[in-house]
């Protein structure tokens, strides 16, 4: 639905830009979604052990995910540094700090990072006139070739707690088929991935809980992590150096539209009803 009355294509823009730049906020449903605080303010760290996914047989998603009980595993806060085993990364994404969540040391641990929030007035796009969810992460596996259930992983989701629905998610495991993972030694990794989910208005006044696990492979000797950043309802810009940042579409789950932006990928395979970029 446009918002915009009929006016000549210049003006039409130039009010857009204006409208985009005074009415969204940085960041909006999300607080510290830039982990701008240096810390994990506002988030919730879980986590314990990797017993393998279960059932084990693929294509997996996050109903496979187990976690046996224990202590929040590790993150941590990153600035500018290089990532060895990701030398194509450029950290942070957005801002001074993004959130490394797990990390390259093994051991079987999982970490959990969690935030719910609501949706409101403020994460409406002038632009579509609805509100949207946007953040960028980035997952970094190592590939010991093991049983596929046995691998390193990562699991991205959003759920409508209000209406039980889950309206974005993405799995895979490390060395998953038709995942067009970027290889540094025995490590895999991701270009920052920019996703871009748009709800609908009914959405406004409904509570949003956000869900990223990294896990190492459950055999002990292999990590994994994800980098995350730029949880809000704001356009997250380009990554560092990028020319443009073009949209891509990917297959609505049963629950909605999912768009998702950026990266440098061809298509990944992200199981029976999606697809990865």
């Amino acid at each position: 639905m446009p918002l915009l009355p009929r006016t000549p294509n210049a003006l039409r823009i130039a009010l857009a830009a204006i409208l985009v730049g005074v009415t969204v906020p940085a960041l909006a449903i999300f607080q510290n979604g830039g982990f701008e605080a240096g810390s994990f303010a506002s988030w919730t760290l879980g986590g314990g052990t990797n017993p393998g996914l279960s059932p084990i047989t693929p294509p997996f998603t996050g109903a496979n995910v187990v976690i046996n009980p224990g202590a929040a595993g590790p993150a941590t806060i990153v600035g500018n540094a290089p990532d060895p085993r990701a030398p194509d990364l450029t950290l942070p994404r957005v801002g001074s700090q993004t959130a490394k969540i797990n990390d390259e040391s093994g051991g079987s641990l999982v970490t959990t990072l969690t935030q719910v929030d609501t949706v409101s007035n403020a994460d409406i796009d002038p632009i579509d006139g609805v509100p949207h969810i946007r953040f960028s992460f980035a997952p970094v596996v190592e590939d010991p070739g093991h049983s596929p259930h046995e691998q390193p992983y990562f699991y991205v989701a959003l759920k409508n707690t209000t209406t039980n629905t889950v309206v974005f998610e993405q799995f895979a495991y490390s060395g998953q088929p038709g995942v067009t993972y970027k290889t540094a030694g025995s490590w895999k990794y991701l270009d920052f991935q920019t996703v871009d989910v748009p709800l609908p208005m009914s959405a406004i006044g409904q509570q949003i809980e956000l869900t990223v696990i990294a896990a190492d492979c459950s055999l002990g000797g292999h990590g994994g992590y994800v980098y995350v950043d730029g949880f809000g309802s704001a356009n997250v810009p380009p990554p560092a150096g990028a020319l443009t940042d073009p949209p891509k579409l990917v297959p609505a789950l049963s629950t909605g539209l999912l768009v998702l932006l950026g990266g440098f990928l061809g298509l990944m395979a992200w199981g029976s009803r999606r697809q990865m970029v």
